[in-house]
């Protein structure tokens, strides 16, 4: 028992650069998975959106105007707008980061959980 406590703190600070707040893995992945909610929440709106008018949403201040929201959803990773296009195909939504999470395209993220993201295609 004592020997289990003696390497605990060993273990421990070989561990803490993943829950650290000093770009943490946790941290990140948590960050991630927040954007990908809010594409998500987006592309929901979306169809709403459409349901109601007939037609795409162009911009996210109509989607948030829609929700009711009075401040944007934000990328919490660059705290930036999603940036959002619309053509006749349809729509998509992706993450404003440098280092992006990926994209929404006609409800379909661009993300899966087996694999990498790569911006505004299928995974």
């Amino acid at each position: 028992m004592a020997r289990c406590l003696r390497v605990l703190p060993a273990l421990l600070a070989a561990l803490s650069p993943m829950w650290s707040g000093c770009g943490g893995r946790l941290e990140d992945v948590a960050r991630m998975r927040q954007c990908r909610s809010n594409m998500n929440t987006l592309a929901t709106e979306q169809a709403l959106y459409r349901a109601t008018y007939g037609c795409w949403a162009d911009s996210v201040d109509l989607l948030d105007g829609l929700a009711g929201r009075t401040e944007p959803l934000l990328c919490p990773s660059c705290s930036k707008g999603y940036e959002m296009s619309v053509d006749e195909s349809g729509y998509t939504v992706e993450c404003p980061s440098d280092n992006p999470h990926g994209a929404v395209v006609n409800g379909t993220p661009s993300w899966s959980e087996e694999r990498p993201v790569s911006r505004g295609g299928s995974s």
